[in-house]
């Protein structure tokens, strides 16, 4: 009994020195707070736009096929491909012995022929000059000076007639100077022409890409088509940087490509940008914009068979909104009904609400 009573006392002094602990100054943890833990955002207006992304490559401004003149053998290739090449310079020369060879019959036709056709038209040209000297001291009438001048026309016509209809033109101009040169200055992207192998004047001899301005070029169907406009600014990827830089759009094709049947935009870079001609190049167009959208993240949007809502905070209680969505970009939705500018928004929690419920907002 003795033993019993001693451990009665024992606990009582126990406790008692518990609580003078927390009288002199023991912290006690308070009761947490009532309500779902949830994270909230501010709703905000802004820009909001669809976004569709087409791949293609970096062309030059302009390619210039440069072709043989006539039909021959190439006595000398002069560039190769990656060569640059200003306006005017040599790029491969046709052999004019072999020209002459082959066109023998055809030179010599048309030499005699232009000769004869040169003579008429100089002496029809010495007649005119001497009646009109003899028609300024009275000698002759103005008709006889008139239908000299008309005999002259005539000759001439003929002249260049006949000659034309012999097809020799380029051949004479290619035995004068047998050297194909460049029509402009740029990067020699192709070459087509070799050595001692005849080429034809239907085929290409060298193309000349004009790099001064290089472009990224890609193909848009139908469906994007009408969102896409002459001095768009658009967002350019090449694959030789993962940065994306700006470009605009220079042109866009009204008519369908017969064999990719897509149309064709050509995309200006930014001058400092280092592009070299065939780098792949991703180009992301802006399509559908709303510049003052009330935005919600994506995740705060909670659906329920046909019917999408939200919950916002009022006044430490949770309120079920319902809620139309328009635009999706990224990780924001833009709302078109149900939810209005400066409303505290659930973003993290709302699985865990009902309407009505008490919450307490806390940080992430």
């Amino acid at each position: 009994m003795k033993q019993r009573l001693t451990a009665l006392a024992l606990s009582v002094m126990l406790a008692l020195s518990l609580i003078g602990c927390a009288a002199d100054g023991g912290e006690e943890s308070e009761p947490p707070k009532e309500g779902t833990a949830v994270e909230v955002i501010t709703v905000e207006r802004g820009e909001i736009f669809n976004e569709s992304t087409v791949t293609g490559s970096v062309l030059a401004n302009r390619d210039i096929p440069i072709m043989p003149p006539v039909s021959g053998r190439v006595k000398e290739v002069a560039v190769k491909a990656g060569d640059m090449v200003a306006e005017g310079d040599v790029l491969f020369t046709m052999d004019t012995a072999d020209l002459r060879d082959t066109y023998s019959a055809l030179i010599d036709t048309y030499t005699r022929t232009k000769t004869l056709l040169d003579e008429q038209v100089r002496q029809t040209q010495q007649s005119l000059d001497n009646l009109r000297s003899l028609y300024e001291i009275g000698a002759v009438s103005r008709n006889n000076v008139e239908q000299t001048e008309l005999a002259l026309l005539q000759a001439q016509t003929s002249r260049e007639t006949t000659l034309a209809q012999l097809n020799a033109d380029d051949l004479m101009e290619t035995l004068a100077d047998p050297a194909v040169r460049a029509t402009i200055s740029g990067t020699v992207s192709s070459v087509g022409v070799t050595a001692g192998v005849m080429a034809a004047n239907t085929g290409v001899g060298v193309v000349v890409s004009e790099i001064g301005k290089p472009q990224a070029v890609v193909g848009i169907s139908e469906v994007l088509l009408p969102y896409v406009h002459v001095g768009d600014e658009v967002q350019v990827t090449l694959s030789s940087s993962d940065v994306p830089v700006t470009g605009t759009v220079d042109g866009v094709a009204s008519a369908l490509n017969g064999q990719t049947a897509l149309y064709q935009v050509h995309v200006d870079l930014p001058e400092e940008v280092e592009a070299a001609i065939g780098m792949f190049a991703k180009v992301v167009f802006r399509t559908e914009i709303r510049y003052d959208a009330v935005l919600a993240p994506t995740e705060s949007i909670i659906t329920d068979g046909l019917e999408q809502y939200v919950y916002v905070v009022e006044e430490g209680t949770a309120r079920r909104r319902s809620v139309t969505t328009g635009l999706v970009s990224g990780t924001m939705t833009e709302i078109t009904t149900g939810l209005s500018e400066g409303e505290t928004l659930v973003t993290v929690g709302q699985s865990y609400l009902t309407d009505g419920a008490a919450v307490r907002v806390v940080e992430g």
